[in-house]
């Protein structure tokens, strides 16, 4: 009668580490492909802002309201790529800190 507890009990944990197993890697995986997303992102965010910069550096000889606006508005584009790629960087040494 022990023996047969103690085989149901054997098989039944074997089946949930086998399942448990399964679920970790398969998550595993999914956050390894989310990071290099991440990564990725980053990467093109960092290109654009430095294009975005070499282009705001170049100085306008026409002074017309509408072309103050655009280069304005540039400005913003590219602090706003700053800031999502700033918290982005949080995220990514907020998941690598714990």
């Amino acid at each position: 009668m022990t023996e047969g507890i103690t085989i149901t009990t054997l098989v039944f944990l074997s089946i949930w580490c086998m399942i448990t197993t399964y679920y970790c890697v398969k998550f595993a995986k999914s956050l390894l492909v989310i990071t290099e997303s991440i990564e990725g992102a980053l990467d093109i965010l960092d290109d654009k802002y430095n294009s975005i910069s070499k282009v705001l550096e170049i100085p306008i000889f026409y002074d017309s309201t509408e072309v103050r606006q655009v280069l304005e508005d540039i400005n913003k584009s590219r602090d706003a790529v700053l800031q999502v790629a700033s918290l982005l960087g949080q995220v990514e040494e907020v998941n690598d800190g714990v």
